[in-house]
């Protein structure tokens, strides 16, 4: 499974800044005797103890019940970081959204912005399994890309994205490859010559193109076959791909005029 441990420097990011909110409600908390400052200094006191399950229930008492809190801002970010550290990465996205909404100018959303990417990331799955969250996350990244370019999460952000449109690649190279080898031609052609316009710098478009020539060439659409399977050739003469399509392209030669369809 293509997964990746956030590096020390994001974690480093991540610390700091819970701690600059939690240092936030901390500072303010003691000061006034307000039911909803109550509620954000416990939480964020849970949140420190790594109880992340009672700080989400704490900032989301404050959230759902405090909408005109002047802690609203801290509770919001609060209950999306305690439900990403509980592994709750559905409902951490939305949260993190939901600030990005509320406070699109604030120092902080950036990081919003990153961590719901982030949510997205951790859902994902292998390449054999619906690939949903992996389209969601390499949106997520590449929004947080374009409007934060030079942010300091921004490059490990294009790495994400990378990877993800590497196993999005691989997925539906599997899927190309089930067809294939259970018989379904028209089925393959068309998710291969998918593959091939969208990933043209695939590890596996040599395995592509053959396959596809072969699919063509069960079809009996020979013209279409060799057409595939000389740019195969030209491009791996020396493969194993390569010489695989070179032994189907002499038995199409033989042939003479029944590949025309």
């Amino acid at each position: 499974m293509l997964k990746i441990t956030i590096r020390p420097a994001l974690a480093s990011c991540f610390t700091a800044a819970v701690a600059v909110f939690l240092s936030s409600c901390a500072s303010s908390g003691p000061q006034v005797a307000q039911p909803d400052a109550t509620l954000v200094n416990k939480a964020s006191n849970m949140y420190a103890r790594s109880r992340f399950s009672q700080a989400v229930d704490l900032y989301r008492k404050t959230v759902e019940e405090n909408p005109d809190s002047p802690y609203r801002k801290q509770s919001v970010l609060g209950l999306a970081d305690s439900l990403y550290k509980d592994k709750n990465y559905g409902e951490a996205a939305l949260y993190y959204e939901r600030f990005t909404e509320l406070y699109p100018l604030d120092a902080l959303t950036a990081r919003s912005y990153f961590y719901q990417a982030m949510c997205f990331y951790h859902d994902t799955h292998e390449a054999d399994r619906d690939q949903t969250n992996t389209k969601k996350a390499i949106g997520a990244f590449s929004r947080f890309v374009d409007k934060y370019p030079n942010d300091l999460m921004a490059p490990l952000a294009r790495q994400y994205i990378a990877e993800m449109d590497s196993l999005l690649a691989g997925s539906r190279m599997e899927i190309a490859r089930y067809y294939h080898r259970v018989g379904k031609n028209s089925a393959a052609i068309g998710r291969l010559n998918d593959f091939l316009d969208e990933y043209p710098d695939s590890i596996d478009v040599n395995e592509a193109l053959f396959m596809l020539g072969e699919s063509y060439y069960r079809e009996q659409s020979f013209k279409e076959a060799a057409q595939v399977f000389i740019k195969l050739i030209e491009k791996d003469p020396a493969g194993e791909f390569g010489q695989k399509a070179a032994a189907i392209a002499q038995s199409i030669k033989l042939k003479e005029g029944s590949g025309d369809n």
